[in-house]
């Protein structure tokens, strides 16, 4: 449907697209290797196993048929459409193995990779799904509560029973018709060693054919332990107020019974007049003032691990100001006068000045202009006479 306008043209469009043929058809039977038993009494025509595999592709691209390459002594045929592999009835040698090479393509040609089939004439032993297992457990899994589950295939279509023929401290458990493993009690990644190497046994409940797979458990840590500092307090005395903020002024130390990032600790202040590093240094971060309540600064400390959600420890920090002659006394007044009589005689007392200083140090009193002649004496300790000297 076309439409026009004074300045535009608007076609609508169809498209179409088609299936290119860029997969290749890929196997996906379990278990691996791939194994299969036959009767050696077996008919003409008897199934012994059968072959799939998928292709992406789509129609005809993804349609698959399936060969038989190689192998099987002219005993076994692979059935094009639907990949059974059966028996043509020539006679099979009993406990012989047959190893046959079976491939897929899709219908224009494309061909996966070929596999092999062994076929024995007789009984196997079961088969578990993995040649190995290896599984990593959290430390806190409730003992009973299954981690894993092993499961086997009874190549005769028989029930299986499962059980730990190894079992280290008696700290596993498996169901024997379920495969489930579980831990019989609670498990702790601080005191308990981190692997164990299981052995576990499938066995068909008719009959005594059984076999056997190892499991690798790993335990792994959990973040249930918080950052606990040393000391819960931390003081140091006689810390001049004229320190500079590069200046170390203690060390505090955290530690983390976890492991890796869970025992990895960041240290953090909750006080804005000092940093820490690190590593636990506490430096001042700004200016110290001896003049504040009990010449003392006190503030808390934290650790914080890098797990997940974190776990936070605490601790006090007392720092104990000393003090600097850094102030300068300071008088009561600015100017201080006073009236004497002309005939007033020595000793009379003319005025009181006072003085304070900051720093808390005591003050001293002393003349230091306007007495050329000598006329005027100041009590230099008492702080609070200035007397006429005699005549």
């Amino acid at each position: 449907m076309n439409f026009r306008g004074n300045n535009w043209y608007l076609v609508h469009l169809e498209l179409t697209v088609t299936d290119v043929n860029d997969n290749v058809p890929e196997w996906v039977m379990e278990p691996f290797p791939f194994l299969a038993t036959v009767s050696p009494k077996a008919a003409a025509g008897t199934k012994v196993y059968k072959l799939l595999a998928k292709d992406e592709d789509e129609d005809a691209n993804g349609a698959i048929e399936y060969f038989l390459v190689e192998g099987g002594e002219d005993r076994f045929e692979v059935e094009r459409d639907s990949g059974w592999v059966k028996t043509t009835g020539s006679p099979l040698e009993k406990e012989k193995e047959y190893l046959l090479t079976v491939l897929a393509a899709d219908k224009p040609g494309r061909q996966g990779p070929p596999v092999s089939i062994s076929v024995l004439v007789g009984r196997r032993p079961p088969q578990f799904a993995n040649m190995s297992y290896t599984v990593y457990v959290p430390e806190n899994t409730s003992p009973g509560k299954s981690f894993l589950t092993v499961r086997a295939l009874s190549h005769q279509n028989k029930s299986l029973s499962y059980s730990l023929v190894t079992n280290p401290n008696g700290l596993f458990s498996i169901g024997p018709a379920t495969g489930d493993i579980h831990f019989s009690r609670s498990m702790d990644y601080e005191s308990d060693q981190h692997q164990y190497l299981l052995l576990v046994q499938a066995r068909e409940n008719q009959g005594h054919l059984s076999s056997t797979v190892e499991v690798w458990v790993v335990i792994t840590d959990m973040n249930d332990c918080a950052p606990e500092f040393q000391q819960s307090i931390y003081t140091k005395d006689d810390v001049p107020e004229t320190v500079t903020v590069t200046t170390a002024l203690l060390q505090v130390s955290a530690s983390d019974c976890d492991s890796d990032k869970n025992a990895e600790i960041l240290y953090y202040t909750l006080s804005s007049d000092f940093s820490i590093s690190t590593h636990g240094i506490i430096f001042p971060a700004t200016e110290l003032d001896y003049e504040r309540p009990n010449h003392l600064y006190e503030f808390v400390i934290m650790a914080i691990d890098r797990g997940e959600p974190p776990r936070t420890g605490t601790a006090t920090v007392r720092i104990h100001v000393s003090n600097v002659n850094d102030e300068a006394p300071r008088f009561s007044q600015t100017t201080y006068k006073s009236f004497v009589s002309e005939d007033a005689g020595p000793n009379t007392l003319i005025a009181t000045v006072h003085a304070i200083d900051p720093d808390g140090d005591g003050v001293s009193y002393s003349i230091t202009g306007g007495n050329r002649k000598g006329n005027f004496v100041i009590d230099s300790q008492k702080e609070e006479d200035a007397q006429q000297k005699s005549p």
